[in-house]
């Protein structure tokens, strides 16, 4: 397992964020949106969870190291990172139930939104999965986290 996990907020705050924007275009796109307005009214709801969603699925470390009993790691798959494989599926497919539930209950014409089935994979499994790809990008995303307070753990 990690050596130190520690909570993680920035970086995962930057990387919601991105995925949050893609998810709106996707949904602005397949939606044919045409008003600046349907637009901000709509994109809260999923920029929220995709933040949330990445901020809980970069800290599955974290909280390996700090809640869960060892004894669960075998179970849970935990790999020598400390991230869970099971819990980033777990993630994954709340996320994609979510997308599907909510976008079912109201589109901008009132009728569901018509965002294509693999649009929503793709935001669920780059929520799900961020620990692992956050790894690769950290570096470039350093400097744009230098820019938050030095307080927040990267």
């Amino acid at each position: 397992m990690a050596a130190d996990a520690g909570l993680t907020i920035v970086i995962p705050l930057i990387v919601g964020l991105l995925v949050g924007v893609l998810e709106a275009f996707f949904v602005y796109e397949d939606e044919n949106m045409t008003s600046g307005k349907d637009f901000l009214k709509d994109m809260w709801h999923g920029l929220i969870f995709s933040v949330v969603g990445v901020l809980a699925a970069s800290n599955v470390p974290w909280l390996m190291e700090n809640v869960i009993p060892e004894g669960f790691h075998g179970f849970l798959l935990v790999g020598d990172s400390g991230i869970s494989l099971v819990v980033c599926i777990a993630i994954t497919i709340f996320m994609l139930v979510k997308m599907v539930a909510s976008h079912q209950i109201k589109g901008v014409s009132g009728n569901g939104f018509k965002e294509k089935f693999w649009h929503k994979l793709l935001i669920a499994v780059l929520v799900g999965f961020a620990p692992y790809y956050i790894t690769h990008i950290r570096a470039p995303l350093e400097g744009v986290a230098a820019m938050f307070p030095s307080w927040l753990p990267l």
